[in-house]
């Protein structure tokens, strides 16, 4: 998806500048918190390679942001985040993750109406940096997935180093990469891959709900790598020929 003439426009002529100015008012406001709350997220320490862990043996958060649009570089910004923890083996888990975001650009219509947020929920939602910190402790230890992750890791990865977090650099699987593995001549978005696996199906573009039916693909992702011989981590990342070594956030 490319951006249009008319999105770059606004974005450099009035949503930057909107951004940058709702930024400095709300740290200005909050500046003991935005020092401590940069600090510790710019402080944690990586985690050791992973390569030889074995699937069944990891912990992973599968999550879902829900945005204002499609473009984190042209000023959109996240609305929601829903995540659930889970392993294989069931060992504690799952747990699960919510948070509304409060964007500073207004939210549209049409993406109100298809995420099913009101305004006053997103009116009444938190911080980008107060809501990514706590999704940041909640992960920790943990390897992230999301279907796609070149979008939402993406997502996070650009607001996280526009609020001036620069260490945001987690180890992550893309579930939608294993299922163009698992199935090479399929199409692969999320709906139709929920029906052909037959995951229970929960009103979809909620960030939580989408976490969940994406956590339960995934559990069945791991077993049908598992029969192909794909058991560790690293296994898996060659398999599917993308860098996933970066280092797990720890707190």
């Amino acid at each position: 998806m490319q951006v249009s003439v008319l999105h770059y426009l606004r974005y450099i002529m009035l949503d930057i500048h909107l951004f940058h100015s709702m930024k400095r008012g709300w740290i200005f406001k909050n500046r003991p918190l935005y020092n401590a709350l940069i600090h510790e997220l710019n402080d944690i320490e990586p985690e050791g390679n992973i390569d030889d862990v074995a699937l069944d043996d990891l912990t992973y958060t599968v999550f879902d942001l829900e945005t204002t649009g499609f473009f984190p570089r042209m000023g959109d910004e996240v609305i929601s985040i829903g995540a659930m923890k889970v392993n294989v083996n069931h060992i504690r888990f799952p747990e699960h993750f919510y948070e509304v975001v409060r964007p500073f650009k207004p939210v549209s219509e049409d993406v109100m109406k298809l995420t099913g947020l009101t305004n006053k929920e997103i009116k009444g939602g938190e911080s980008f940096l107060i809501a990514f910190f706590r999704f940041v402790q909640f992960m920790s230890n943990t390897v992230l997935v999301a279907y796609p992750a070149s979008f939402d890791i993406v997502f996070l990865k650009e607001l996280s180093k526009r609020w001036g977090i620069k260490t945001f650099a987690p180890y992550y699987i893309d579930a939608y990469e294993i299922a163009n593995f698992l199935y090479p001549d399929e199409k692969n978005n999320l709906d139709r891959v929920i029906k052909r696996v037959g995951v229970e199906e929960r009103e979809r573009h909620h960030a939580l709900n989408d976490a969940h039916m994406t956590a339960d693909l995934f559990l069945h992702f791991v077993e049908e790598l598992k029969k192909r011989g794909i058991t560790t981590y690293g296994e898996l990342n060659n398999k599917i020929g993308k860098d996933r070594r970066n280092p797990v956030l720890r707190s």
